[in-house]
């Protein structure tokens, strides 16, 4: 059940979380994108330096760097909305403006999450 709702909660398919849910959401989230961010910055160092559109579309096309570079815009996204949500939380009084700007939030990222998926599919 556990892992479930984690993968509910990367989507964007469940509630929005609090306290120490919230806390080791983002933690778990930052491991993950420090591990992808040294991949992403190695990817860039020494295969897609210098290199023209073409090689690049060809890097993405292979399924381990698709795969990677998706989780890595996914979380991404989950991680930067769990920190606007502790900043809306934090500095915004008015619950019914924190909860509308928590589901602008949600629906942006949920828009570019769709986005990127659909362009690594179409490649």
């Amino acid at each position: 059940m556990g892992v479930i709702l984690k993968i509910r909660r990367l989507f964007g398919l469940a509630a929005f979380e609090h306290n120490s849910d919230h806390w080791k959401s983002q933690r778990s989230s930052a491991i993950a994108l420090f591990i992808l961010g040294y991949w992403f910055v190695y990817q860039l160092l020494f295969f897609i330096n210098d290199t023209s559109f073409a090689d690049i579309q060809q890097w993405m096309a292979q399924p381990l760097n698709s795969v990677l570079l998706a989780l890595t815009v996914l979380y991404t996204f989950y991680h930067s909305e769990l920190g606007l949500q502790v900043i809306t939380e934090d500095y915004i009084e008015s619950k019914s403006t924190q909860v509308t700007i928590l589901y602008l939030v949600r629906a942006i990222r949920l828009f570019v999450i769709a986005l990127t998926f659909i362009s690594l599919m179409r490649i």
